[in-house]
């Protein structure tokens, strides 16, 4: 019988001249035939499948870990996306709720202090019209032309009139202090004008005393120039409150 060879990598038959398995390329040089008889008692190994085992590589520092076996996906202990928070005691978390945001403007309107006004304003204004409306009923009672003294107490309630305007429109300290000023100006005034009045009511008769206070309006004059002073008492206070 004629010798045959044999792969004994891939169990392939090869020419007797063979150095290398044409099929898996193994090196077959130093392999010896076999007859064919005992051919058929051999037993042909298949080939592994798959990749070969690796020796184990010791870890260095720049060697990657291992990569594990997925493993199933458990529940987290307090619960997955979308589950109510829980404390680690078991009993559920509170829930935390967002605070709703304050406006800028709203907050600034709350936190800052209000500026600096000057009280006494409405009181001054009424006693302005008061003196005014006693020099019309003056002016329209008396025979006589315009006095110089008519028209200065036109002018003093006109200005009783303004400082009370003054009052309510001006804001913050330095304005408040040139009010402060103008109010003080119209109480000094008022006052001269009612001790001027009061002695003169002094050196009448009562009877022309109370003609001139019921009948001719002074009691009207009288209370204006009142007002005119209790403005500025009352913005005065104003000044030293916050």
């Amino acid at each position: 019988m004629e010798p045959v060879k044999y792969c004994i990598e891939c169990g392939k038959p090869l020419p007797l001249e063979a150095k290398h398995c044409p099929n898996c390329g193994a090196d077959v040089a130093d392999q010896p035939s076999v007859p064919v008889d005992d051919v058929q008692h051999m037993v042909v190994v298949p080939p592994i499948q798959g990749p070969l085992p690796q020796p184990p590589v010791s870890a260095g520092p720049y060697t990657a870990p291992p990569v594990s076996s997925p493993q199933p996906a458990q529940a987290a202990p307090y619960g997955g996306p979308g589950a109510a928070p829980r404390s680690p005691y078991g009993s559920p978390a509170p829930a935390v709720y967002p605070q709703a945001s304050v406006a800028p403007g709203f907050q600034r309107a709350r936190v800052a202090p209000s500026a600096k006004r000057f009280g006494g304003g409405f009181i001054a204004i009424l006693g302005g019209i008061a003196i005014l409306a006693a020099q019309v009923l003056f002016i329209t009672k008396q025979t006589t032309p315009l006095s110089l003294q008519n028209l200065l107490n036109v002018g003093l309630g006109l200005l009783c009139l303004v400082s009370g305007i003054v009052a309510l429109a001006v804001r913050g300290w330095l304005p408040v202090i040139l009010a402060a000023l103008l109010s003080a100006g119209v109480f000094a005034l008022c006052g001269l004008e009612l001790y001027q009045r009061v002695l003169l009511l002094q050196a009448q008769t009562p009877a022309e005393a109370t003609a001139w206070t019921l009948q001719g309006g002074g009691i009207i004059w009288v209370g204006g120039l009142m007002l005119g002073m209790v403005a500025f008492a009352k913005g005065f206070q104003t000044l030293f409150r916050r």
